[in-house]
């Protein structure tokens, strides 16, 4: 690692909720929502990206552990905005 992350640093990602995000089990008149492992593959990517510029060439970075709340449904078309903030240090 080149240098440890900052205390309270942040990144975000933004995607639009697009077909390819969506449950894969919308029938019977079930709407098409943003599925739960996308979402956690974008939140990943977003600390992932965040971190990116602190790593050797060579190294990479992998999820630990996850706590996630879903407050409402994101439809087809809505915005979704991912926020990675480092926490703690080694």
């Amino acid at each position: 690692m080149r240098s440890l992350p900052r205390i309270g640093a942040t990144g975000e990602l933004e995607f639009v909720v697009e077909q390819k995000h969506v449950i894969d089990f919308a029938t019977g008149g079930m709407p098409a929502v943003l599925s739960t492992p996308i979402l956690i593959g974008q939140l990943e990517r977003t600390a992932r990206e965040l971190l990116a510029p602190l790593l050797d060439d060579d190294a990479r970075t992998v999820g630990a552990e996850i706590e996630l709340r879903h407050f409402a449904p994101t439809p087809l078309g809505q915005r979704v905005t991912c926020t990675a903030r480092v926490i703690a240090g080694r």
